[in-house]
């Protein structure tokens, strides 16, 4: 275990969107405790894909966990939501869930241009 560091995931979901959504800030809740904190969702359109409509969020937290373990834990929530390859090369996404941050290292950076994380990031509590 280590210090503390900050934490931004971004969630999105094309199918049963409401359902996968609550599932994965329900497991998010049980993992990060009370310190888990959720932006409103809201939908956006496909980026890259042709699919339904995206429900999308993100949540800010800290973890005193490394990085591996949050990939690897974020990874089975996805699973636990229905996410599987095979339905991701049909353009069925249940759940994704990236960590855009984890403490000063940035992630999936072509990411933070979209419209909707820029929006989203606007209620970060990290920068209030």
């Amino acid at each position: 275990m280590t210090d503390k560091k900050e934490l931004i995931m971004s969630l999105g979901s094309n199918c049963d969107q409401e359902i996968c959504m609550s599932e994965a800030m329900s497991r998010l809740r049980d993992m990060f405790g009370n310190d888990i904190v959720f932006t409103e969702q809201i939908w956006t359109t496909p980026i890259g894909i042709e699919s339904e409509s995206f429900l999308n969020c993100l949540a800010f937290t800290h973890t005193s966990h490394k990085l591996e373990h949050v990939v690897k834990a974020v990874k089975h929530i996805e699973k636990m939501c229905g996410s599987r390859k095979g339905a991701r090369a049909n353009n069925i996404v249940k759940m994704d869930i990236d960590i855009l941050k984890y403490g000063g290292q940035v992630l999936h950076e072509s990411d933070w241009n979209r419209e909707y994380i820029v929006r989203l990031m606007k209620c970060c509590p990290f920068t209030q």
